[in-house]
């Protein structure tokens, strides 16, 4: 049977992309801060990781190459103007990664992320509109704490 969605269908590409990690505890709470954000509608780039894949430190060259040409051609090819870059306590990418670290270190780790590919996107548009957060579980909410550039 087929199933349709209630949402309706929008030609026009959204103007904003949101890139964090794959981990569906957060998806909810992600799309509800962009929509505070005034984003009701994005493009998104969802995988292990997220905004770390776009620094070989954190992915290997060959992530980080695939992820910024991702980056790229959605920011280019959908005239995207805002990018909202998200990091979160507890991913498992990182604690993979980087198993002899402490959490504060991970943590430190994926706020120089955030910062680096905020850099490696600016180069893509000098003109792009970039915000940052550190997503962390508060009681039974998610907190999104902004990061400066």
């Amino acid at each position: 049977m087929t199933f349709q969605a209630e949402a309706k269908y929008e030609a026009a590409h959204p103007s904003a992309l949101a890139i964090y990690c794959s981990d569906g505890r957060f998806t909810h709470a992600v799309e509800e801060l962009l929509e505070s954000l005034g984003h009701d509608r994005l493009d998104t780039m969802t995988l292990p990781g997220g905004p770390g894949l776009l620094n070989h430190i954190s992915a290997s060259y060959a992530e980080a190459d695939v992820a910024t040409k991702a980056a790229s051609f959605l920011i280019k090819g959908h005239s995207i103007t805002s990018v909202v870059l998200l990091a979160h306590a507890g991913c498992g990418y990182y604690r993979n990664k980087r198993a002899h670290d402490t959490p504060e270190q991970i943590r430190t780790r994926q706020i120089d992320d955030l910062r680096i590919a905020a850099r490696s996107l600016r180069r893509v548009s000098a003109d792009l509109n970039v915000r940052l957060y550190y997503a962390q579980p508060h009681k039974d909410r998610v907190a999104f704490e902004p990061i400066d550039l």
